[in-house]
């Protein structure tokens, strides 16, 4: 399994590029087949696991390698914006946090502001990796699911999926050469389970 993150580029190219290195190929030999849903990619026919994410000018990427067999979730989001609106903790608490993580959070009321919204973000961008490799998204119309679906441990503990015994997820490493947008939080899914087929 092979992953990136770059800023102010397009989403495709970063996707291609990264599986043409991971396979040993020409990017233009690279598919990117338009579809509803988990997106995909193909060289001669032969699907490839990938999984991408965009945030604020930032792409993120991740691809299978030629014989892994699980699907993939990758999530990216940019710190500062996130930080500086008008978020409430407890507003977003209770769209994001399953019943099971609530504890936490409440145990949290005398930590500042800033330092619980980043706790939410950081739970937020690994429950969206969760998603992303189970083939499903937040689209409950069309088969997807709930964020309080998926329940998570602390944020500030190594991660772990308590909802998905199946799916390892990991906080990817980030760089100093940040973008227009500040620092990025990164988190990684891997499912070796069955995914969920959203309806189209």
């Amino acid at each position: 399994m092979e992953w990136t993150y770059r800023f102010g580029s397009e989403v495709d190219s970063v996707v291609r590029a990264l599986v043409a290195e991971t396979y040993g190929v020409e990017p233009a030999r690279v598919e990117l087949p338009r579809r509803r849903g988990a997106p995909e990619a193909r060289i001669e026919g032969q699907r490839i696991e990938v999984s991408r994410s965009r945030s604020q000018g930032y792409v993120a990427a991740a691809c299978a390698g030629p014989s892994e067999k699980f699907s993939l979730g990758i999530d990216i989001e940019a710190v500062r914006p996130f930080l500086a609106s008008a978020t409430e903790p407890r507003r977003f608490a209770e769209v994001v946090l399953a019943p099971e993580e609530i504890r936490w959070f409440r145990a949290t009321r005398r930590v500042a502001e800033a330092q619980r919204l980043s706790w939410l973000l950081r739970t937020w961008v690994r429950k969206e990796a969760v998603l992303k490799s189970l083939h499903t998204g937040f689209d409950t119309s069309r088969g997807g699911m709930p964020p309080t679906a998926v329940v998570l441990n602390e944020p500030w503990e190594a991660p772990a999926c308590l909802s998905h015994a199946l799916v390892t997820l990991t906080d990817l490493p980030t760089r100093d050469d940040v973008g227009d947008s500040g620092p990025v939080m990164l988190a990684l899914a891997q499912n070796t389970g069955p995914v969920r087929r959203p309806r189209r």
